[in-house]
């Protein structure tokens, strides 16, 4: 948790010693990671340049609570990459050029969706560990009677009931979260 405030801290006052130290730890993992998804070098440069000024932004803002600063960049650089191939698919870039309207939109839609995968996660974490488990295998696919095994419910019907219940507390924890109505 230190660390994590210290790298954080390092970026928002421009400390270059702890600035060296992130490129110097991180980002051979994020050229790694572009390079093996169709990207160039110099893509996991424009990558990880955005995660930090999204690092920054949050920061700033307070927005959400990091437990693992190298996660949280790995996963914030992977979702940019992710978003710049849909948009290179849609053919948002034009003859491979990006024009300055076009990397403002990218870069606005990319900190909605971090934001508001970050509230799913925070409120995603205060549910009971029933409620987690349930959930995240429901989400994976898992039909009503599968549930009904593997919980030992009594049947299908308490298992979708039961899958209700979570998803509607989930729904009041994000709703009741002052993040939600500035993310709405």
């Amino acid at each position: 948790m230190k660390q994590n405030k210290k790298y954080l801290e390092a970026l928002v006052n421009n400390n270059s010693s702890i600035v060296v130290e992130i490129y110097t730890k991180f980002y051979p993992k994020i050229v790694s990671f572009v390079l093996n998804n169709k990207g160039r070098k110099e893509d996991a440069q424009d990558v990880f340049q955005d995660a930090l000024v999204y690092l920054i932004y949050i920061y700033k803002e307070n927005a959400t609570e990091i437990k693992s600063f190298e996660a949280y960049l790995f996963t914030i650089c992977k979702n940019i990459w992710r978003r710049q191939l849909k948009n290179k698919k849609e053919h948002i870039v034009k003859d491979g050029v990006y024009s300055i309207k076009d990397k403002i939109t990218q870069t606005s839609v990319f900190i909605l969706e971090q934001q508001r995968e970050d509230l799913y996660t925070k409120c995603f974490a205060k549910l009971s560990e029933n409620c987690r488990n349930v959930l995240s295998l429901y989400f994976n696919t898992m039909n009503y009677e599968d549930l009904l095994n593997t919980f030992s419910y009594n049947s299908a019907d308490v298992a979708r009931h039961r899958v209700f219940k979570c998803r509607k507390r989930l729904m009041q924890l994000i709703k009741q979260d002052k993040q939600y109505q500035i993310i709405k």
